[in-house]
């Protein structure tokens, strides 16, 4: 069984800890590295080629959304997953057209990770259910004004 392969990036090197020991528990997951900033995490998918990267918005120096879009541009096989505390509708928008396929917040269950890696993986969109709702209100509250 191939595994799939995920980069851990986060500013907190105790939030990459968290989620690597929780990916571990997985037989089909591998972690196979963690980053903190944009350099580090083009480095580092230079070097192991993730499937999956699970990034926060928020990186040492840089933006997540931008790294983001670095990754999707140079390593359009690699899919990324937002996973961060900040639900607003533009990071959600931004994070989408830099090319993220998930984005999920912090307070989601393990098993809602897990859902996310796997979607992503299998090349499938999955935003978090908050997150939807808002963009769907923002949506209808734009069609209103129309």
């Amino acid at each position: 069984m191939n595994k799939i392969r995920l980069l851990i990036v986060d500013d907190h090197e105790i939030v990459r800890l968290g989620l690597t020991h929780l990916l571990e528990q997985y037989p089909d997951l591998e972690t196979v590295g963690g980053a903190s900033s944009l350099g580090e995490v083009l480095l580092k998918t230079e070097q192991y080629r993730p499937d999956v990267i699970i990034m926060d918005i928020r990186l040492k120096g840089s933006s997540g959304i931008d790294a983001c879009r670095e990754i999707c541009n140079r390593f359009p096989q690699t899919k990324v997953i937002m996973l961060t505390s900040y639900g607003d509708e533009e990071m959600v928008m931004e994070s989408i057209f830099a090319g993220a396929k998930g984005y999920i917040l912090k307070d989601v269950g393990n098993d809602e990770i897990i859902r996310a890696v796997r979607a992503a993986y299998r090349g499938e969109s999955l935003l978090d259910p908050v997150v939807t709702k808002k963009l769907l209100d923002r949506m209808r509250r734009h069609e209103q004004k129309s």
